[in-house]
């Protein structure tokens, strides 16, 4: 991996902004939008992605973001779901909040190539090798997740140093407008507190991460009054972000904003648990908890993994086979496809899966083990997970600073993301899929 970094590579910035569709971005006047800050610095005078960018298999935020964080694809680097797979729920709901440990993230890389490298609560944080890390993790919303950061944050002790001077640090149960509000405050101490007394020494790469969009669209709807208003509070908060990274950098600064996926609205619920329950392939309690299983489905929005309990059992596999086949040839089921393992494999995620299921727009796919296959009492009014060939996953891409002409990219990939920044950066992300956009 070759360092470039001679003193005069920018600071880098990087922001998610949770199921930011590019039409938010693009067509504020139809949506009834004001968004002055992504208008100004990127709009008016930014590289952009009007068309936005394909996502990742599946469109799920955590495999999302450490595809965004690496530039490889959740079967590569190994998140593959937002939970850990679990089916009798031994690990209590855990969901992958750690960095992957198979190839190098933007934070490790800008640290080993002469910048501070920094985060404050993006998702897949945990454990991050970079100087100063604010990682998302949650137990049970209470001053508890703060004690839990602080132990694992870089360095340790600094999320209490934190909270004294802005309040309980959002561990990532708190998804709403306050839970925002207090990561954007998060954002701005760590670049005034941390990356301020120490940008003289080198630049810095940074990530942020919003959330409350995305909360609001699964509980009103994506076109919502109320999934509008938090974004147009994330909209303020991200210009005091990049115009606190502004000051403390002079000016030599290039920030990104991105999205994951993006999201639709959703009129069904389906539970192919049921159906392996029904065929005798999952055995529950007499409170319906799962006890035994020799195949399992595991949501991930509008996608679902199955994996086999023995990979080697043919007769579970060929009875499962025979009911995801019925669910194929029937136009009201919901699915639209039927994935093997290998096939999951070669469009980037689940390399454990025996199969995969990829529903049609609108049936968000659940882990209900009893109960009817298809209800239209929703979960969530809106989702993700769906298809990354579904326009409407298209997440959002965004590119401003020193060096950085005004005009529009085509053909992104989110995994293009993470060797772009690098390239800002002046290294190469040894493990990378994507491209470099700026060459």
């Amino acid at each position: 991996m070759q360092n470039k970094n001679n003193g005069t590579n920018p600071s880098v910035l990087l922001i998610s902004v949770d199921a930011l569709k590019p039409e938010f971005v693009f067509e504020q006047k139809r949506l009834g939008i004001h968004l002055p800050n992504i208008s100004k610095y990127f709009v008016e005078k930014g590289l952009t992605a009007p068309q936005g960018m394909k996502s990742v298999f599946p469109t799920f935020t955590y495999p999302c973001h450490q595809s965004m964080i690496t530039g490889t694809n959740p079967a590569t680097h190994g998140i593959v779901n937002n939970g850990i797979y679990d089916p009798e729920g031994v690990h209590n709901g855990a969901w992958h909040w750690f960095a992957n440990t198979r190839v190098m993230t933007l934070w490790e890389g800008a640290k080993k190539n002469g910048y501070w490298s920094a985060s404050v609560a993006f998702p897949t944080s945990v454990g991050a090798r970079g100087d100063f890390i604010a990682p998302e993790f949650w137990w049970d919303g209470s001053e508890l997740d703060s004690l839990f950061i602080d132990a694992v944050a870089k360095p340790q002790g600094m999320i209490l140093e934190m909270e004294k001077d802005i309040g309980q640090y959002a561990g990532g149960l708190d998804l709403t407008d306050s839970g925002d509000a207090q990561r954007g405050k998060a954002a701005v101490w760590m670049l005034r507190n941390k990356i301020a007394p120490v940008i003289s020494e080198k630049p810095f790469f940074m990530s942020a991460y919003f959330a409350s969009f995305d909360e609001s669209a699964h509980v009103n709807g994506v076109y919502s009054r109320e999934a509008a208003e938090s974004l147009q509070k994330i909209d303020a908060m991200l210009g005091q972000i990049i115009e606190e990274a502004m000051a403390i950098t002079q000016g030599h600064l290039v920030v990104c904003v991105t999205s994951d996926h993006g999201t639709l609205d959703n009129a069904y619920n389906i539970s192919p648990n049921v159906l392996l329950h029904n065929a005798g392939l999952i055995e529950t309690d007499e409170k319906g908890k799962v006890v035994s299983w020799k195949a399992y489905s595991q949501r991930a929005g509008g996608t679902s993994e199955i994996r086999l309990a023995d990979p080697r059992d043919d007769e579970t596999r060929n009875a499962v086979k025979k009911i995801l086949d019925a669910l194929l040839a029937d136009p009201d089921s919901g699915i639209l496809e039927v994935v093997t393992g290998e096939e999951a494999r070669k469009r980037g995620g689940f390399p454990d899966a025996a199969f995969v299921l990829v529903s049609r727009k609108g049936y968000e796919l659940r882990d209900d083990v009893t109960g009817v296959y298809c209800r239209t009492q929703l979960t969530q009014k809106a989702q993700h997970g769906y298809s990354e060939d579904f326009p409407e996953m298209r997440a959002s891409f965004m590119l401003t600073g020193e060096g950085i002409e005004k005009g529009f990219v085509e053909d992104v990939h989110l995994i293009d993301v993470a060797p772009t920044l690098a390239g800002i950066m002046g290294f190469v992300l040894p493990d990378a899929e994507g491209r470099d956009l700026l060459k």
